[in-house]
């Protein structure tokens, strides 16, 4: 038995969903280039060339400026997780053929459309 369904296309569906799928992922998105430029800090001061943006962030924050740079490294990382996760997810939301599939999968990583 056919389904009706109101709403929008599953085209439309599929355009929404990704604009979803990214602002579900912006926050990293918004920090990129500060990351990048403190992700090179990082790996030079722990290369042994110290790095004056991350000693005076060390001296606010009273802790050692290795391990600022260990921490950014680190967030770099998850960072780069993140943007994996929205690339394939987006790229599954592509290949779904039906309104359902797609609602599925926003579902399953707690994505709404909802702005």
């Amino acid at each position: 038995m056919a389904r009706l369904e109101f709403g929008p296309s599953v085209d439309q569906l599929r355009d929404l969903a990704e604009q979803a799928i990214d602002r579900h992922f912006d926050p990293v998105r918004q920090r990129m280039a500060l990351y990048t430029r403190k992700v090179a800090r990082a790996e030079q001061h722990l290369g042994g060339k110290p790095s004056a943006m991350l000693n005076r962030e060390a001296q606010r924050r009273h802790i050692k400026a290795d391990d600022i740079a260990r921490q950014i490294i680190a967030l770099a990382e998850a960072d780069e997780a993140q943007e994996d996760q929205r690339t394939a997810l987006k790229l599954k939301v592509r290949k779904a053929l039906t309104a359902e599939k797609i609602r599925k999968l926003l579902a399953e990583n707690g994505i709404t459309l909802g702005r």
